[in-house]
């Protein structure tokens, strides 16, 4: 008896001397420059918006990346437990928990400076048969979608960008900011010859999403809104975007 005691204590002892791990979980990702990516600061504003509100709930995350079209099967099979980030859309809610928005995308177009364009409507492009080049599996504006549009669909916003600067397509649907880092960073040698038009076409908001298959997706959003919630009302959510994100206004 002394002895089954004795080693019941020494299991105890060495339990609670042992420090107890954090949960961990793997999410998918893309590159979505300046926004998240494997070669940003801390992978992004995003990305770090995402840790530390997880953090806050004892989780902590790894983030494998790879093309959005993949990233997003990937996540919606639940051989990951959910993407970083994702626009909302009709058929993704069949798959895919929403959590609150993090923050928004400002959709423009891009275009070439030496092609004239003052947009009125989406139809007025479909008239004129522009060809807009789309990365596969981005969610598009409704009226975009609506019109018609002939739409060339390429594997990522560089390729995309490539494409107008050498006239493949007419016009590239994309975030602000996503577009004058592209042009800054990636292709400089045409950042001069494409600009954005205004009005902005959308007001997006980003969103954590996490697989209906994965068992632990409805616990885990709970957790992380909760998360969320404490850290945007603090000063270190208003810090991630100011050190993470650039301010320019720069056309």
């Amino acid at each position: 008896m002394k002895l089954l005691l004795s080693c019941l204590l020494l299991c105890l002892g060495f339990l609670f001397s042992t420090p107890l791990q954090a949960e961990r979980i793997v999410l998918a990702s893309s590159n979505y420059h300046p926004h998240y990516g494997a070669d940003l600061p801390k992978q992004g504003a995003v990305t770090e918006i995402i840790r530390q509100a997880f953090s806050l709930q004892g989780i902590q995350i790894e983030v494998e990346f790879m093309p959005f079209g993949r990233a997003l099967h990937e996540a919606k099979v639940a051989n990951y437990v959910g993407l970083i980030a994702a626009w909302y859309s009709d058929d993704r809610v069949e798959n895919f928990l929403y959590s609150q928005p993090m923050y928004a995308n400002q959709i423009v177009l891009f275009k070439r400076r030496s092609m004239p364009l003052e947009f009125r409507n989406f139809q007025q492009l479909a008239d004129s048969r522009y060809r807009l080049g789309v990365v596969q599996g981005y969610a598009q504006p409704e009226g975009l979608l609506r019109a018609r549009l002939n739409t060339i669909a390429v594997a990522s916003d560089e390729q995309a960008f490539r494409m107008l600067a050498l006239g493949r397509v007419d016009l590239v649907p994309a975030d602000k900011l996503n577009g004058l880092y592209l042009l800054q960073t990636l292709l400089p040698e045409h950042a001069e010859n494409i600009e954005y038009i205004e009005p902005v076409l959308e007001q997006r908001p980003m969103y954590l999403i996490l697989s209906k298959q994965d068992p632990r997706s409805e616990e885990l959003m709970e957790r992380f809104n909760r998360g969320l919630q404490q850290l945007q009302a603090s000063n270190q959510y208003r810090t991630i975007l100011q050190s993470l994100l650039p301010a320019t206004s720069a056309r």
